[in-house]
Order: C-alpha cells, then structure tokens, then sequence
C-alpha cells in the first residue's frame, strides 16, 4: 500500500525534473547562439548552369546582348577553351559558326565563383 502512493509522486517528479532540465537546455542553447557573432555564409565556389535559349537568325552581335552577365562577371572560357579578356572572347564566340541546331558553352566567373551559360541555337 505504501509502495502504490509514492509510484505516482515519483513519476510526477522525474516528469517535472525532466520538463525543468529540458527548459534550462533551451535557455543555456539561447544565449549561447546570440552571444556567438553571426558568421558570414561562404562563399558561392560554383552554381549551376543557365540555359538561353536563342532563335533561328540572331548574330554574333545580337548573342552578346541575349546573355545577361552581371556587372561584375566575365567570360573565362568559351567551349572549355580559355581566354585571356573580353576581346578574347568575343573573337572566339564569333569565330564559331552559329548554324542551327549547335550550341555554344561558356565559363563565367566572378568574385562569387564560376558557372556556366549554355546558349542553345535553334
């Protein structure tokens, strides 16, 4: 009889004990996250490709306003083959025949990493 009256003052304990243990984590975990100063996230190495898309009968002059680098963006590569600057690039992309059905496969790099653009020809 003695035994079967203090089983649930027991069990209401542990439960209170666990409860107040449980609320002190999360407090203690609290401060400790707004005490530590915010981390800067890492930086982008690569992201994915973009895909244009270009209709039949547009140019080597009208292909470079299709693709939209930002302003701090530059072709590195085009087709895998490196270049050295701008004027580079522009010599290779019109050095290629933009006939129907190709595609043309630039590396863009920036401060944030590299990705690629892949400009499909239809």
């Amino acid at each position: 009889m003695l035994c079967s009256r203090y089983v649930p003052r027991l069990l209401h304990l542990g439960l209170v004990v666990f409860a107040v243990a449980l609320l002190a984590g999360t407090i203690v975990e609290k401060a400790r996250m707004r005490s530590e100063p915010a981390r800067p996230a890492p930086a982008i190495t690569t992201s994915g490709a973009t895909v244009v898309d270009v209709a039949r009968g547009v140019d080597a002059g009208t292909l470079a306003s299709i693709v939209r680098l930002a302003a701090d963006e530059r072709v590195i590569a085009v087709d895998d083959q490196p270049v050295a600057n701008d004027f580079a690039a522009g010599a290779a992309i019109s050095d290629r025949s933009l006939a129907s059905g190709t595609y043309l496969d630039l590396t863009v790099a920036s401060v944030r990493g590299k990705r690629r653009v892949l400009v499909l020809l239809h």
